[in-house]
């Protein structure tokens, strides 16, 4: 039962990985500032994203427990919505299946 379990966390953590290098190059051409954010972003949505790959919280929500400006979370989502890395619809994120 431990190795099952270990194996379901190893699996993630490779997925974890695999979807923040994807993230990091959809940042290449920004700035060091939105680069970051986009990482900070991305291990929030990790943490917080229901195991389906959705996130129920608001921009506002988002901005107050990641301390950051509406602005910058705005155009990290656009890029990553363009990217199609993410997807928002009606009050939720959601992470594009491979």
């Amino acid at each position: 039962m431990v190795s099952a379990f270990n194996n379901v966390s190893d699996s993630r953590a490779f997925t974890e990985h695999k979807l923040l290098k994807k993230s990091r190059d959809c940042f290449t051409s920004e700035s060091d500032r939105i680069a970051e954010t986009g990482e900070r972003f991305m291990k929030y949505f990790m943490k917080n994203a229901t195991k389906e790959g959705v996130l129920f919280k608001t921009i506002k929500e988002i901005t107050t427990e990641m301390n950051t400006p509406h602005q910058t979370l705005t155009r990290v989502l656009k890029t990553l919505e363009h990217k199609q890395i993410i997807y928002r619809r009606n009050g939720i994120i959601g992470l594009w299946k491979d």
